[in-house]
C-alpha cells in the first residue's frame, strides 16, 4: 500500500486521529499528576502503603460472627525505610505511571503523525515499535518491582515471610505490547513496500 493509497484509504478519518492526539495529551497530563502524587505520598517516607503478598505469611483475621479467614494480599503502611528499601518502593510506585506516561506520548506522536498523512514516516515507526517494547519490557519489570518492593516493606516490619523475589508477569501488559509490535510490523512492512514502489516510478 503506498502512502497515496493510504490517504485515500484513511480521507475519512482526521477526526478519529485527533481525538487519538487529544486522548494521548490527556493521559500524559494523568501520568504526570499520577507521578507527582506518588511523589508526595512516597519521598517522606512515613506511613508510606505498600502492597504486600500474604500467601506464605502466617496470619488470621477474625470476621464478624467469629469466623477465620486467611488474607492472601493487605496492604500495610510502613515508615523509616532503609535506603536500599525505600530505593525499590520509590521505583516500584513510580514505574507504572512513567511507563504509561511513555506509552501515551507515543502514541500521541502516532496519531499526529497520521493526521498528517504520514503512515509510514520514520517518526511513526519508531513511536509504535517504542510503545511496544515498553510495555514488553513493563510486562516484566513492574511486577517484579512491586514484588520486591512488598518483601523489604514485610522486612523493616520484621515479618519473616519465607519469600523469595521471583520474576513476575503481566499478561495483559504482555498482550498490549505483543499486539502494538504486530502493528509495528505492518507499518514496516508498509513503509518497505512505499519505498519499491516508488522506486519503480
Amino acid at each position: 500500500m503506498t502512502q497515496r493509497t493510504a490517504l485515500r484509504w484513511f480521507s475519512g478519518q482526521r477526526e478519529d486521529f485527533l481525538a487519538l492526539v487529544v486522548a494521548g495529551s490527556l493521559a500524559i497530563l494523568a501520568g504526570l499528576a499520577t507521578v507527582v502524587s506518588e511523589l508526595v505520598r512516597v519521598l517522606p517516607n512515613t506511613h508510606v502503603p505498600v502492597p504486600v503478598d500474604l500467601v506464605d505469611v502466617p496470619n488470621e483475621l477474625l470476621l464478624r460472627g467469629g469466623v477465620g479467614a486467611e488474607a492472601t494480599e493487605a496492604v500495610i503502611r510502613v515508615s523509616g525505610l532503609g535506603p536500599a528499601s525505600f530505593a525499590v518502593v520509590l521505583v516500584a510506585a513510580l514505574l507504572p505511571a512513567i511507563m504509561l506516561t511513555g506509552v501515551a506520548v507515543c502514541f500521541t506522536l502516532l496519531g499526529s503523525s497520521f493526521y498528517r498523512g504520514d503512515f509510514f514516516g520514520r517518526r511513526s515507526l519508531v513511536a509504535i515499535n517504542t510503545a511496544a517494547a515498553t510495555l514488553g519490557l513493563g510486562s516484566v519489570v513492574v511486577p517484579t518491582l512491586q514484588e520486591m518492593a512488598g518483601i523489604s516493606a514485610l522486612a523493616s516490619l520484621d515479618v519473616v515471610s519465607g519469600q523469595t523475589v521471583v520474576m513476575g508477569f503481566d499478561v495483559t501488559m504482555f498482550l498490549a505490547g505483543l499486539l502494538l509490535s504486530v502493528v509495528g510490523y505492518a507499518l514496516q512492512r508498509g513503509a518497505r513496500l512505499q519505498r519499491d514502489t516508488e522506486g519503480l516510478i
